[in-house]
């Protein structure tokens, strides 16, 4: 009988031991604004051997408001989560473009279990104090697709370069009005607020890029601000065609929106003549590239917007530390998508994605501290 119990004991003591070394016994909870959301995030590092609970990498993705660009953003942050082997974050996003409104959303999500916050602020400047708040209660936070203001406590922005990305595309633009035998030509550039600070960046690459020499005789012939905003994008849009469109050589877009109507409209009327690069990739816009009425669009992978975010995501909980001298912006990428490169459109994205991610941790992030 004494044989036995000691083998019982020795078998619990054991059962003990592999618990011990299964899960941290002193990891502890979170608060945030008194309210316990999780596990502490030095619990466990990436192959440490500790198996941890699931919400342990709840994460949640939180768009600035809502939008069909966001779209990609989903599939693209459950795809790296089921890479990685995580739950799959939560996804909300504010209905309005409002930076009070997204920070009940924040709080709500926080206090639901997340415990890492990718997101596009809905206000550069207001969003930071959100974000300050959300860090100082040790939930970590990385932007994508809009930047907030700097200098801001979220670890980094992974975005597109708006300016450069618009650059090529106008130089594109024009490439294509020489191929088709032009020396000079009027070009319309579809855009958002002018006080939008993208807005302004983006005007000021086209400027440059029509100040080349070698782009002499080329001009922008009209501006067509707020056409981000479908009421104002197709009445515009309308304005144009029943106006002038015969002084119009090409159209360079720079809002999802108004590359959306203006695919539809050149889809309608079949155009040929003029030569349009649109921006993003809704539906609208790559049947019309398909068509041949559109002659391109530029990307900026909001598939990978949401892939990346969860990455990161998972290494700060890991215990990585971004490297600071690496900048707070990273250039997220962009193409011009041509019909050519429809066939494998998707395909693309995800291998760009891939290839940006596979050298992501040793480029931007030390290791944990042993």
């Amino acid at each position: 009988m004494k044989k036995v119990l000691s083998i019982l004991l020795i078998i619990v003591i054991m059962a003990t031991y592999a618990g011990c070394q299964l899960f941290d016994s002193n990891r502890k909870n979170l608060e945030y604004d008194g309210i316990v959301i999780g596990p502490n995030k030095n619990a466990m590092v990436e192959d440490s051997g500790y198996i941890a609970d699931p919400a342990y990498y709840q994460f949640a993705i939180v768009y600035g408001g809502e939008h069909p660009y966001f779209m990609p953003y989903e599939p693209g942050a459950k795809a790296a989560a089921e890479d990685l082997g995580i739950v799959d974050p939560y996804i909300v996003s504010p209905q309005a473009w409002d930076q009070v409104e997204q920070n009940k959303v924040l709080d709500e999500v926080i206090a639901k279990g997340a415990v890492g916050i990718a997101m596009f602020p809905s206000n550069a400047d207001a969003g930071n104090e959100q974000i300050t708040k959300m860090v100082n209660n040790n939930i970590p936070v990385v932007t994508l697709g809009g930047s907030p203001s700097e200098p801001s406590d979220a670890v980094f922005c992974f975005a597109t370069d708006v300016g450069a990305s618009v650059a090529l595309g106008t130089q594109k633009l024009i490439d294509k009005l020489k191929e088709n035998g032009l020396t000079q030509g009027n070009i319309v550039h579809l855009c958002s607020a002018l006080g939008d600070t993208n807005t302004q960046k983006r005007q000021a690459a086209i400027t440059e890029v029509l100040a080349r020499p070698e782009n002499e005789g080329f001009v922008l012939y009209k501006e067509l601000a707020d056409t981000d905003v479908i009421e104002h994008a197709e009445r515009e849009i309308s304005i144009m065609y029943a106006s002038y469109i015969d002084e119009v050589d090409g159209i360079i877009c720079t809002g999802y929106v108004n590359a959306q109507v203006l695919a539809k409209t050149m889809m309608a009327v079949d155009e040929t003549r003029v030569v349009a690069i649109g921006i993003d990739d809704s539906k609208e816009v790559l049947d019309a590239i398909d068509a041949g009425v559109m002659y391109g669009t530029m990307t900026q992978n909001p598939w990978g917007m949401g892939y990346v975010g969860v990455y990161a995501l998972k290494l700060l909980q890991d215990g990585y530390t971004y490297k600071k001298e690496k900048g707070f912006f990273i250039d997220s990428g962009y193409y011009l998508l041509t019909k050519e490169g429809l066939p494998t459109y998707q395909e693309t994205i995800e291998a760009k994605t891939k290839e940006f991610v596979s050298t992501m941790k040793e480029k931007y992030f030390n290791p944990p501290a042993q």
